[in-house]
């Protein structure tokens, strides 16, 4: 069985149930002019096969046939103009229902997400008094048209959420459009489509539908874990991990740490349970210490050098990785 598109095989909002009626019009439109071409170079490949005793004929041309092919195409894309650009307004109409309204943030390699300041009952306020940022997963209640307005830092990028429709380029410069809206709960995953440097195939997008009973309760607990990560307990190590040789070689979403040499570390916190990478132990404070003063005691020949911190300095730098989550 062929594996059709996600926009088609599961449409999970409005944007996509737009697009799947001028796909399937297309796909058959484009199916039968194929059968009709390849139908056609099979039988004269048979019927005017060169073989003994028969001399081949001069054509000169068919009226009717010519006719054919030239206004039976111009009708098939005026037509799918006209479907395609009606179709476009409705998706473009990004301000019509809008329930809410978030910055998209495009930068190498990694998508960050600007909350308005509340939502019904659910409030992004941080300590800090800014509206809540949070980068690679983008959460919405279901039912709630949210409209994106998305900007680049950087290169062109493009966001993309198959199951949900519609695509929009992130451009340096400029704020470009989009709306989304998810017919239920669940999490739905894209990836921006043009590329955009070395770690292109890595910048990931995810989409977390939550039903609107549960996303201020989702929206506490992203403000607390947000706070967590500013406060001065922890604001130093990142600072410090931003500054040293750690932002080179490993990536943390949402931060100016881009390396590639090491593992991601986005969420090495969330599970505990989760084994270090490139090492033996599980997370939790007393092994990243370790890890970070001696990798190469820990495990001999690993690419991540001995960079002589003392123990305050890496414990600043725990503190704040412990709260990746």
């Amino acid at each position: 069985m062929p594996v059709l598109p996600p926009w088609v095989s599961d449409p999970a909002g409005a944007s996509a149930r737009e697009i799947v009626p001028l796909y399937w019009i297309m796909f058959g439109a484009a199916a039968v002019v194929l059968a009709i071409v390849l139908g056609a170079l099979v039988w004269s490949g048979i019927r005017y096969r060169e073989r003994p005793g028969v001399t081949a004929q001069q054509v000169h041309g068919n009226n009717v046939l010519e006719l054919a092919w030239t206004v039976i195409p111009t009708i098939m894309v005026v037509t799918f103009s006209i479907l395609s650009f009606q179709r476009l307004l409705v998706l473009n109409d990004v301000d019509t229902g809008a329930d809410m309204t978030v910055k998209v943030h495009a930068r190498q390699w990694s998508f960050g997400f600007e909350y308005p300041p509340s939502y019904k009952d659910a409030l992004f306020t941080t300590s800090d008094g800014k509206a809540l940022l949070a980068a690679e997963e983008l959460h919405i209640p279901v039912g709630a048209k949210v409209k994106l307005e998305i900007t680049s830092q950087d290169v062109i990028h493009s966001f993309w959420i198959p199951n949900l429709g519609g695509k929009k380029d992130a451009v340096p410069g400029r704020t470009t459009y989009l709306s989304l809206q998810a017919d239920r709960a669940g999490t739905f995953k894209g990836q921006c489509f043009e590329f955009c440097g070395d770690g292109h195939a890595d910048m990931l997008l995810i989409v977390v539908a939550h039903p609107p009973s549960e996303y201020a309760t989702w929206a506490k607990s992203a403000v607390e874990e947000f706070n967590r990560s500013i406060d001065p307990a922890t604001a130093k190590g990142r600072e410090l991990f931003l500054s040293l040789a750690c932002a080179g070689c490993h990536t943390v979403k949402g931060t100016p740490a881009n390396g590639k040499v090491g593992p991601e570390l986005t969420h090495i916190a969330k599970d505990p349970n989760h084994k270090l990478p490139g090492s033996v132990g599980t997370v939790n404070a007393a092994n990243l210490h370790r890890w970070i003063k001696d990798p190469q005691k820990e495990k001999p020949g690993t690419l991540m050098p001995t960079l002589g911190l003392d123990d305050a300095t890496i414990d600043q730098i725990v503190n704040w990785l412990l709260t990746l989550k």
